[in-house]
């Protein structure tokens, strides 16, 4: 990351005028970009709503490998007496062909699609508004050996969690259960205390009429002792997956007021909780080894669902980390998940990827995962991004190059 130069800071306070005079902005992002190769592709045209369409093998130029390129920039004000006012722009930025953003809650797309925030901090925490990353997710990665990463990870098994619900497409950022990140939200994040950190997120609906529509909440607690880490989450929302499932059951129907009522009538609106995510988890680090382990529930209070769809999920994961020296990573974890609406339906992933570090801020990387879905409804993917066909066993691997500025 790169702080601006003390004659640039100042130009760009005369511009600007006194808004930066007394403050700081620093620009930063990661590029990582790599060649995927993938033995069964989607072909589907419904995002990832599962489909037996089968595309077969690919291999392509992929963005994020272990996490997705982006760019952005953050800055920092102090007022006095501890107090300082804070602003972060962060937004994707795909480095295959130049293009940035990516969709949002409503199913628009926005530039700044990760941050768009500003907020205040002290010795009391710090409290932010605007689009921005919910705590969940912090609390999700902060207890797998994998860290999340765009290959093989926990945030992998939630896309598949939230693909198993059959109405959820991928257009937009709300999706069955939890949410990644989180428009019209006000988040607070309270200052550790005895190795515990607590944060708490809610996202406006912002409907007329309605103080419960659209409404997302989160709660998220990570707690940290030396070697030893556990973290917590909850996540509920309501009115997910609405424009999904009016759009599966148009499709179905051949008209938009029949798919309209149809969507009602399996107790799909604004106002209905049908996302509801909970998860505990825990990661310890003794040497240079690191074993991690974690449970998520999803359920869908209103048991809403779509054909072949589901309101009730497991997911379990192990994983496992070795240093053998300083620059090199290596990781591995297993992730499966359970339909209980739906017998015999599960999923399961197996991924492990060695990471080295050239620079502090560039490093190597190859990953590689195998999936095995059994049902109509699973159609777990080994990468973020990547759909693939329902009910199909799946590999891939990617070997890539991050850099970090």
């Amino acid at each position: 990351m790169k702080r601006l130069t003390a004659a640039a800071a100042a130009a760009l306070a005369a511009a600007c005028g006194p808004a930066l005079a007394q403050g700081s902005v620093t620009l930063y992002g990661t590029i990582d970009l790599g060649v995927l190769t993938i033995d069964h592709a989607s072909a589907s045209r419904v995002g990832y709503v599962p489909s037996p369409a089968d595309g077969g093998g690919l291999t392509a130029l992929k963005d994020g490998g272990i996490g997705a390129s982006y760019w952005g920039m953050r800055g920092r004000e102090d007022l006095g007496g501890g107090l300082a006012a804070t602003f972060q722009l962060q937004g994707n930025l795909n480095g295959k062909d130049g293009t940035t953003g990516g969709a949002n809650s409503s199913g628009g797309t926005s530039f700044f699609n990760q941050f768009a925030t500003v907020g205040l901090a002290g010795a009391w925490g710090e409290l932010k508004f605007g689009r921005q990353v919910s705590p969940m997710y912090y609390a999700m990665a902060s207890t797998d050996a994998r860290g999340a990463r765009y290959f093989g990870s926990s945030l992998t098994a939630l896309v598949a969690l939230n693909s198993a619900s059959g109405a959820w497409s991928g257009a937009n950022s709300n999706p069955a259960f939890g949410t990644v990140y989180n428009d019209n939200a006000v988040v607070y994040n309270a200052p550790a205390w005895n190795g515990l950190s607590l944060s708490a997120g809610y996202a406006f609906g912002e409907v007329a009429g309605s103080a419960k529509a659209n409404v997302q909440e989160s709660l998220a607690a990570i707690y940290a002792n030396g070697g030893l880490r556990l973290s917590a989450l909850w996540y509920n929302g309501y009115g997910n997956n609405l424009d999904t499932a009016t759009a599966l059951f148009t499709a179905a129907t051949g008209n938009a007021a029949a798919g309209a009522a149809a969507a009602a009538a399996a107790g799909f609106s604004p106002t209905a909780n049908t996302n509801r995510l909970a998860a505990v988890g825990a990661l310890y680090s003794f040497g240079a080894w690191t074993a991690s382990a974690s449970y998520f529930r999803a359920r869908n209070p209103a048991h809403a669902v779509v054909p072949n769809g589901s309101d009730s999920l497991d997911l379990w994961s192990v994983g496992a980390g070795w240093k053998p020296l300083p620059a090199l990573n290596i990781t591995a974890g297993y992730y499966r998940i359970k339909d209980n609406r739906n017998a015999g339906n599960h999923a399961s992933q197996f991924a492990a990827g060695a990471e080295y570090a050239l620079s502090k801020r560039t490093l190597v990387y190859f990953e590689g995962a195998s999936v095995r879905n059994a049902g109509a409804n699973m159609n777990f993917s080994p990468v973020y991004a990547t759909r693939v066909p329902a009910d199909k066993n799946v590999r891939a691997f990617m070997v890539g190059l991050r850099h970090t500025f």
